[in-house]
């Protein structure tokens, strides 16, 4: 074992990522039985809400021992799966498809049923409330993507998705809603005023679901994470559609959180790490992959190429590679060489080419990335920049909160 530790190692090039500050455990919210789908930090207050598949919704205050105590404990009919909180008006997506709309009083201890919205068929996987348009967008497992007026809970439109819908982001300046799925594909819509709306494209880059969404409305990125361990930034933007993807995770990426005033993105994945990107950093994006019979360095033929295995008699199998770097067809041998590539997104050691690796200068090597074991596995995250309260729900089914102020 030492020895081929000692064999990798040489075989790998670049620097890890950066160890900065690390989060500093606040508090703990026991209470919930089931699994933590959201939970929400209520702005300017101290004070969270938090719903579960144990069928309830918390709302939790923090008292002057320190510690947080529910106020509010309210157990529903059906397990609870997605929350959106604006202006003291709560919406609630059902397993059962329905979202109901409470308000809750300003001192977080009562809240009022106001309507009961029959949307989906089935479990609803996102809510977001536009109080300035009193839009109710949801999305639901039943593939459909519908918003409704707040005013009369008239449905004013309705999209249909490829697959199951999971999460979703909207764009508040023009209008766009960005829609994730189950088969990796995001897609973008764009709403009228009115009832109509208008199919733009479907954004394809992951290969597994799109856990979460985050858009960045300055910016004009939208961030994307899936259970394919990958982050994408799409330039929706000036980047003219490009996309740039991050690679740190070893396991499925379960949420991200933005920082817009810092522009860093905080992701969680099932290998219980948290990784900080700062997104200030200048990156590439990667090349195509070439495609080729032969290794384009040795010339080696690839196993399908039958003719010429069969006219050089070689019995010699290679598969075939990629270069990351220049994305040159090559196979195990002329690629047997590792290094990270924080330029390209590549956290974790990747194949090179022995050209890209011999002339690999050091900037290219550099890492921004911060990386911490927090030793749980996230479920949901929110992030209060104003108090730097990270609060996260974890499969152990505990709320945690952390000072993130020295991770920034």
């Amino acid at each position: 074992i030492q020895i081929r530790k000692q064999w990798y190692q040489r075989r790998v090039r670049g620097s890890k990522m950066v160890v900065g500050g690390a989060p500093a455990l606040v508090s703990q919210l026991t209470g919930h039985t089931n699994k933590i789908n959201r939970v929400i930090l209520v702005p300017n207050d101290t004070a969270l809400i938090s719903v579960s598949d144990d069928r309830t919704l918390r709302v939790w205050i923090k008292r002057s021992s320190g510690d947080y105590w529910p106020s509010i404990c309210q157990t529903l009919e059906w397990c609870v799966s997605s929350l959106a909180l604006e202006n003291f008006h709560l919406f609630v997506g059902l397993e059962s498809g329905n979202i109901n709309h409470y308000k809750i009083t300003e001192d977080l201890n009562r809240i009022t049923l106001l309507r009961i919205y029959n949307s989906h068929q089935m479990r609803v996987s996102a809510l977001i409330y536009d109080a300035q348009r009193d839009w109710l967008l949801s999305a639901g497992k039943d593939k459909a993507f519908h918003w409704h007026t707040g005013d009369t809970g008239r449905r004013l439109g309705s999209y249909i998705t490829e697959g199951w819908a999971t999460c979703m982001a909207f764009d508040r300046i023009s209008n766009f809603v960005f829609i994730g799925d189950y088969g990796g594909g995001i897609a973008m819509v764009k709403l009228d005023e009115g009832e109509n709306f208008k199919f733009v494209t479907i954004l394809r880059g992951h290969m597994g679901s799109v856990r979460s969404l985050v858009w960045d409305e300055e910016q004009q990125v939208l961030m994307s994470c899936s259970a394919d361990k990958s982050i994408f930034l799409w330039q929706i933007g000036e980047g003219n559609g490009t996309a740039i993807q991050l690679n740190a995770h070893r396991e499925r990426v379960n949420d991200i959180i933005y920082c817009k005033a810092a522009r860093k993105l905080f992701s969680f994945g099932g290998d219980k790490r948290m990784i900080l990107w700062n997104l200030r950093t200048h990156r590439k994006q990667p090349p195509l992959w070439e495609e080729s019979n032969e290794c384009q360095i040795c010339r080696g033929a690839f196993f399908w190429n039958v003719q010429k295995l069969w006219n050089e008699k070689n019995v010699q199998f290679k598969r075939q590679h990629h270069c990351r770097r220049c994305g040159a067809a090559i196979c195990g041998e002329c690629s047997s060489n590792l290094s990270i590539l924080p330029i390209y997104g590549y956290e974790n050691p990747v194949r090179l080419c022995r050209t890209c690796y011999a002339d690999l200068p050091e900037d290219e090597l550099r890492s921004s990335t911060l990386a911490h074991n927090i030793l749980i596995d996230v479920t949901c995250a929110d992030f209060d920049y104003s108090k730097k309260l990270l609060a996260v729900g974890a499969a152990d089914n505990v709320i945690r909160l952390y000072d993130v102020a020295a991770c920034l």
